[in-house]
């Protein structure tokens, strides 16, 4: 019998769910439209078969990306999606057989990252009424961890670290040789950010995405930001030309005009926020507040599973909650006439 590698041989990975295109979207924390039409006919233009016949190029956007951030372009490496950046991190900086520290629920692909490399995962639980006691996370960092991983606003909850309880984690890593991942994937939602904290901490390293705000996840761009040892340490690991061209040009439009953009969409959500916000409270539903694009509901009446299936059955994908998470229905935030849609089907099903 050839060589497998015994932990890849022991996973069995599932697909992601496919079909989704004739759905309202509403289970994956993507922006149903996309980003603004004006942005993609700019990018469009450049995609031309002589554009397609180079292999990608990622010095400009790297730098001007850097540059938008106040670093250098050093301090990033693009990667072709950010669950991709997190697995370069930990191949690169996870010592097997040491603790990946994480909080519970949360993406779920660092423990499937850790296990491949041979690490433990040791959870971090909410508390019962889903507040975070960030002194549990500390207590567990030790002589044995290897990483600690925050997601910051953290999915499905949404609650957000603050700098100072950042600066608490890092200390306590650093202390025990340990490197902190602090995952921005929804930063842009809450708008508050861990990159002062580069000047002081050489263990740490931040990850980004186009995916959310940026509203581009089919095209795949991820970022990976530290200080530019570890970055090396990112790019002697990663292959080249990992990012394709079209995903190059469109996010090299959006980062010229990166304020823009981001007002834009930044408007569009903050609408659907409110909009939803103001109608769970009209019809009395309970909810864990949320700094990200995505809130858990409680069911009134029905079992989340029950309402899951039937707003499905009328054109809408919402997440049912599973394990730490289960009970809740968890819903993208977006532009209000998708909230208003929920909400409208959402009442007529949970009844009584």
């Amino acid at each position: 019998m050839y060589y497998v590698n015994p932990i890849i041989k022991s996973f069995f990975r599932t697909n992601q769910p496919e079909g989704r295109g004739k759905y309202v979207r509403l289970d994956q924390n993507e922006n149903p439209d996309g980003i603004p039409q004006w942005l993609f006919d700019r990018a469009m233009a450049k995609v031309t078969p002589e554009y397609l016949s180079i292999y990608p190029e990622e010095s400009k956007l790297t730098a001007e990306y850097a540059k938008v951030i106040g670093l250098t372009e050093d301090n990033v490496a693009l990667t072709d999606g950010s669950v991709v950046a997190m697995g370069y991190v930990i191949k690169v900086f996870g010592e097997p057989g040491k603790d990946l520290v994480c909080v519970t629920p949360t993406f779920g692909m660092y423990k499937v990252y850790a296990d491949m490399q041979g690490m433990n995962t040791k959870f971090v639980h909410y508390e019962k009424d889903y507040t975070f006691d960030i002194e549990k996370l500390l207590a567990e960092i030790n002589g044995n961890t290897g990483l600690v991983s925050l997601v910051n606003p953290n999915m499905p909850i949404g609650n957000a670290y603050t700098l100072e309880e950042i600066r608490k984690v890092l200390d306590k890593a650093k202390a025990n040789n340990a490197l902190v991942i602090v995952d921005e994937a929804y930063y842009l939602f809450h708008k508050e950010t861990a990159l002062p904290l580069l000047k002081e901490y050489d263990n740490l390293v931040i990850l980004r995405t186009f995916s959310k705000m940026l509203s581009m996840p089919g095209l795949r761009i991820g970022v990976v930001i530290s200080n530019a040892e570890n970055v090396q340490y990112i790019r002697n690991y990663k292959p080249h030309y990992t990012v394709n061209a079209v995903a190059l040009a469109v996010a090299e439009e959006m980062v010229a005009n990166y304020d823009r953009v981001v007002k834009e969409l930044t408007e569009k959500f903050e609408a659907g926020k409110k909009c939803l916000l103001e109608a769970l409270d009209k019809t009395g539903y309970s909810y864990i507040p949320t700094e990200g694009c995505f809130i858990c509901i409680t069911p009134k009446f029905k079992t989340a599973e029950y309402i899951t299936d039937e707003l499905k059955n009328r054109g809408i994908l919402i997440f049912c909650g599973k394990g730490d998470s289960a009970g809740f229905l968890r819903v993208t935030i977006w532009d209000k006439k998708y909230m208003e849609m929920f909400m409208k089907e959402l009442v007529q099903i949970d009844v009584a």
